[in-house]
């Protein structure tokens, strides 16, 4: 297929320039001998490839393709150094040892295996504390993932014309979510690395290089084979490592709220009452609530457990009431610790914003926590401060989630709070440490708690995973891009901050904030925050549309995220290119799509949202227009596709199966689209995350019979144009003949 337009001409043209860089810089060949003498294991479908004189390495399929090549100074480096030679110590089916020397002469035990998708690469230096250690690829033309590291570029593909570092740090701001791994899925290949220290990755046409600088040995870790597979293994490898992932629960898929953009530093027991009773009266489902701001006492923080102030004098009944209205509890929360003593003095009031504070009284808590050795040190082993730049703006210890018993410590903290969960939002500048906060999130998200997780790393340690502030400009490319990344990195149930942030009462934008809703309606956190008062009743009207269609996907939205937490592939929110890898179209689109599950391909319109009209690709297959029920074979582009302020802006393809809610009343039904294909759906109950089935063996629905295979019984159903629909008993399973 042929994309004609000029944008993507110039995407072709950029394809183009990127191509013949990776072919004059790369080697002709994927493994140019320095001395003829290669090693190889076999895996599968895959061989593993080792230069025996510099370690440099690849990895081709066994019909001869080429996928991964190697690099022909030195596939390792230590402390800058090539490895120029490397004799083999032991060697066996899948695993090899190797004793190395750099050109410098420093030296370094090797160890590889390939087996079962999965390269193990470690390097044990025989010299030192700290050093770097350099693994380095040939290049690969299409690169996602690496987190927040990732997030800032000029397109979902990291791979530019020029050779680009992302250094893995957690900055306190805009990048606190981080991770190593990156897919090239192109190439059936991904790489990631958990070493604690500092941490890079570069990428270039010509290059693929990871960099640890690290304490001790240094282990490394690729993947090869369908991305499912990948995904798979990536999955296995964290969570051995201790990168928990944390199984969804389905009220953070519900509708939310969030007090910052509605009330600021005005949040208190009543005036959250006045807009949540507001919301309801008006229709909005609302099943969580986040009072982020000073809900604790004169000069406390959020780590001052338990001892609520004067906006909450009776927390007890604020929290029945939320209770009675089925609206679940969530605060704001840090894993920072104001040290005892005090008062300390904030040294800007740059975050003031309504809030009046003048001083911070000491937390006596962190002495306890100093005396168990649950806090973050310096290399002496000294307790570090450290002053966010946001807030509380005083000097701060840290708890450092891998100290034992640390997680634990500060769940049970948290739990004198006595509300249903946590909005996680440390903003702590700490450079390279980005390993202490994922086991204290994530031990109160497996206590029970709803948890919104901001920090960590490779893993998600709640049942959402928040991307930095954002507002409502930024749909254009931030947002997404940042969305599409975390679930390149295997992390797709994504949030951004409530609908319309920062622009409900901009009445010259309200159509912004509509298109920035159904943007939202489209991932697995949604929530709303200023009301939508002196709106034309069209605007709030479509406005409320996206709200309910939110709550319409959410069991297919929540099955999504279960099949992801079992399988580790990112089903809330597939990338294109992640989805379709063998669909060469899909690799640099101009607008942002995604899939969801594999039945709903999302088509937002961001970018465009005045005009309402953008390009739209369609992958192989048959493919409705939700709204519409237009349809279209693909692969297509639509150009200039419109999609009406008032409509859903996705497709229906691939299986053809969504699991659906009608809204205002808890009835489930299946829609099943014409797609031609045989197919089956696996769905998980809102209520206890039990699995069912939805099996298509008749592609002709005109011929279809539906039945209830639980109670066998055939069932009746309704016809439309391109799908049939039929109601649900949910955990039972259900057959189409």
């Amino acid at each position: 297929m042929k994309i004609n337009t000029m944008d993507n001409l110039y995407k072709m043209g950029k394809c183009l320039v990127l191509f013949l860089l990776y072919l004059l810089l790369s080697s002709c060949s994927a493994f140019q001998s320095n001395n003829g003498e290669n090693i190889e294991f076999k895996d599968g479908n895959f061989i593993m490839q080792i230069e025996k004189a510099n370690l440099s390495f690849g990895f081709i399929h066994k019909n001869g393709e080429i996928l991964v090549q190697s690099n022909t100074i030195s596939g390792l480096f230590i402390n800058e150094s090539p490895v120029v030679n490397a004799e083999v110590q032991s060697k066996s089916a899948n695993k090899i040892i190797f004793d190395a020397t750099t050109r410098k002469g420093e030296k370094a035990i090797v160890d590889i295996t390939f087996k079962n998708g999965v390269t193990k690469f470690s390097v044990a230096p025989s010299f030192g504390n700290f050093n770097k250690v350099s693994l380095r690829l040939g290049g690969m033309l299409v690169a996602h993932g690496l987190g927040d590291a990732g997030a800032f570029g000029e397109s979902f593909n990291l791979v530019e014309e020029e050779a680009k570092t992302f250094d893995i740090v957690n900055n306190g701001g805009t990048k606190r979510w981080l991770s190593t791994f990156t897919i090239f899925p192109q190439n059936q290949f991904a790489g990631v690395f958990f070493n604690r220290g500092k941490k890079s990755v570069v990428l270039a046409p010509n290059t693929y290089q990871l960099n640890s600088q690290t304490e001790g040995e240094a282990t490394f870790y690729f993947f090869i084979g369908s991305n499912e597979e990948i995904y798979s293994n990536f999955k296995k490898i964290r969570n051995q490592l201790g990168y928990e992932d944390i199984k969804p629960k389905s009220r953070l898929f519900e509708l939310g709220w969030e007090s910052w953009d509605a009330l600021g530093w005005n949040t208190n027991q009543e005036t959250l009452k006045e807009i949540l009773a507001k919301f309801h009266k008006e229709g909005y489902p609302i099943r969580w609530a986040v009072t982020g701001s000073g809900f604790w006492d004169e000069g406390g923080t959020t780590t001052s457990f338990g001892k609520f102030g004067a906006k909450f004098p009776n927390p007890v009944e604020f929290r029945d009431w939320m209770h009675k209205n089925d609206i679940y509890w969530m605060i704001g929360l840090r894993t920072n610790l104001v040290p005892s003593g005090g008062p300390y003095y904030p040294i800007t009031e740059k975050r003031n914003k309504n809030l009046k504070v003048s001083s911070f009284y000491g937390n006596d808590l962190s002495d306890e926590a100093l005396a168990k050795n649950l806090l973050l040190t310096d290399e002496e082993g000294k307790p570090l401060k450290i002053t966010s730049s946001i807030f509380p703006i005083v000097p701060c210890y840290l708890i450092d989630g891998n100290r034992p018993g640390a997680a634990s410590w500060f769940q049970r903290n948290y739990a004198k709070w006595k509300v249903d969960g946590i909005k996680e939002d440390t903003m702590m500048d700490l450079g390279e440490e980005t390993t202490i906060f994922n086991k204290p999130i994530a031990k109160i998200a497996t206590e029970g708690a709803l948890v919104m997780a901001r920090c960590g790393e490779f893993s998600a340690p709640g049942t959402l995973l928040r991307i930095n502030d954002t507002r409502v400009g930024d749909m254009s490319k931030r947002a997404p891009l940042n969305y599409l990344q975390y679930a390149a990195c295997g992390a797709s149930n994504v949030y951004s901050d409530v609908a319309g942030i920062h622009n409900m009462h901009n009445l010259n934008e309200i159509d912004a904030s509509i298109r920035h809703s159904w943007l939202l309606s489209l991932t697995a956190g949604m929530a709303v925050g200023a009301f939508p008062d002196n709106w034309a009743e069209e605007k709030r009207t479509a406005f409320k549309k996206a709200i309910d269609f939110h709550y319409s996907l959410v069991p297919y939205l929540f099955s999504a995220a279960m099949k992801s937490y079992e399988t580790g592939y990112p089903y809330t929110l597939t990338p294109m290119s992640i989805a379709f890898q063998n669909d060469e179209n899909v690799m640099e689109l101009e607008n942002f799509q995604w899939m969801i599950g594999k039945s709903v391909l999302a088509t937002p319109i961001l970018k465009n949202h005045k005009s309402g009209k953008m390009d739209i690709y369609l992958p192989e297959g048959k493919w409705f227009d939700w709204e519409t029920q237009e349809e279209f074979m693909g692969p297509r582009l639509l150009t200039d596709y419109k999609i009406a302020l008032d409509k859903a802006p996705c497709f229906v393809g691939g299986d053809g199966i969504v699991l659906l809610r009608d809204s205002g009343y808890e009835n489930l039904k299946v829609r099943l689209y014409a797609v031609n294909k045989k197919a089956k759906a696996e769905f998980f109950s809102l209520e206890n995350s039990n699995k069912y089935k939805i099996e298509v063996l008749e592609t002709d629905l005109n011929k279809a019979e539906v039945w209830d295979n639980t109670s066998k019984q055939k069932i009746d159903y309704q016809k439309q144009k391109n799908y049939i629909e039929f109601e649900i008993i949910e955990g039972h399973n259900y057959s189409v003949r």
